[in-house]
């Protein structure tokens, strides 16, 4: 790339580089926001993951009143799963402790993960039965869509 007498030709680039990053920041930025605005009554990613994952089966498959409607019915799961998410990182936490052992106790190990299975599915057994409660009180118009596979089916 030939530069002027003034250098202008690489500033212009490198400007244009500058705002091209601008951009691709925003927009990865906004989505983040976004994501973290629509499951914020869960308050922490676990349980966010939790909730998301159940309804993206949702997603472009319902309308955007009943996904409002199915989300607000999770709103007061999220003291109960606040406190599961306390749990399992308490467990994490004592798992990395059993695992960094010198001599590593792996019925301790096993046991530790057995009680990880455990809260993570006591607690997408929780989500599910109010996400199906919720959907089940939508008009029978309202779940029609739902017999056909969505496109987020098997993502």
């Amino acid at each position: 790339m030939a530069v002027g007498k003034d250098g202008k030709r690489g500033r212009n680039w490198l400007v244009l580089a500058l705002v091209a990053s601008l951009a691709v920041n925003a927009f990865f930025g906004g989505a983040l926001v976004m994501e973290f605005l629509r499951f914020r009554h869960f308050g922490d990613e676990a349980g966010a993951r939790a909730a998301r994952m159940e309804l993206r089966w949702f997603k472009d498959r319902l309308s955007p009143q009943a996904l409002a409607q199915i989300e607000a019915s999770l709103a007061p799961l999220r003291p109960d799963i606040l406190a599961r998410v306390d749990r399992l990182k308490k467990l994490r936490a004592e798992l990395g402790v059993l695992v960094a052992a010198p001599q590593p106790d792996r019925a301790a190990i096993d046991a530790n993960l057995r009680e990880i299975r455990i809260e993570v599915g006591a607690m997408q057994e929780q989500i599910q039965s109010k996400t199906f409660d919720a959907v089940l009180a939508l008009p029978q118009a309202e779940r029609t869509p739902l017999a056909t596979p969505g496109p987020n089916v098997g993502k």
